[in-house]
């Protein structure tokens, strides 16, 4: 009897990860243009959920191109992942990839303030996307995360301001400092940009609780908040 639950067990977990591949293999095609004669190979899938491994696209008039890596997790794919990408998710333990490769965490530390940070970033991108949508541009770095409350009196002046603004309050990272906003391009629509603390000690670069965190980190934030 112990031996058919075993038996049972193991192919439960076998077709779980059967699934998740397959997973894997549907977001990559979502994110490829030519979604015909796509080769995988070393599909693995790790603790945390990401499944990494290398695909080439063959085409019956060219040929087959080399493999390249890639990463999917939850319901996104990386074609063409950084260095960065593929230390963290293609690893046994993300989280303890994310500080050695950031300087982000530990996230077992008694004064981690992570999951703030990760909660205010998405408030204010929201903010920003929600201006975005109303005026067709983002506040320039000179306007800053200010413009979200009012509209703001250096130009260029919001088009359809919301009433009542994009955020209740003024944000401020777990230290009391406002957080830092920092705009792309010279005019236009520019959708680059960065939301940022500089951490404990309020200066640019360290580890741990004096770590930078960013908007860019989210999909990291994310994928290692329990």
């Amino acid at each position: 009897m112990r031996q058919g639950f075993v038996l049972l067990a193991g192919l439960i977990l076998l077709s779980a990860c059967s699934d998740r591949k397959e997973e894997a293999r549907e977001a990559l095609l979502s994110r490829l243009p030519e979604k015909r004669y796509v080769e995988y190979r070393d599909l693995v899938e790790y603790p945390d959920g990401a499944v990494c491994g290398q695909y080439r696209t063959t085409d019956p008039m060219h040929g087959s191109s080399n493999y390249k890596p890639f990463v999917a997790w939850g319901e996104k794919a990386e074609e063409k992942p950084s260095p960065e990408q593929l230390a963290i998710f293609c690893s046994e333990d993300a989280g303890s990839a994310l500080l050695a490769t950031l300087g982000i965490g530990p996230m077992d530390a008694p004064d981690n303030h992570l999951p703030q940070i990760r909660e205010d970033l998405l408030q204010i991108d929201a903010a920003l996307q929600a201006y975005l949508l109303d005026n067709r541009f983002l506040p320039t770095t000179a306007q800053g995360l200010e413009a979200l409350l009012q509209a703001s009196a250096i130009p260029p002046p919001p088009t359809h301001f919301r009433d009542g603004g994009y955020l209740p309050e003024s944000p401020v990272d777990p230290w009391g400092r406002p957080y830092l906003y920092e705009r792309s391009g010279l005019g236009g629509i520019a959708h680059d940009y960065r939301i940022y603390t500089l951490g404990a000690d309020g200066l640019p670069g360290g580890s741990g609780v004096d770590a930078d965190v960013s908007n860019r980190h989210l999909v990291y934030l994310d994928y290692v908040s329990p």
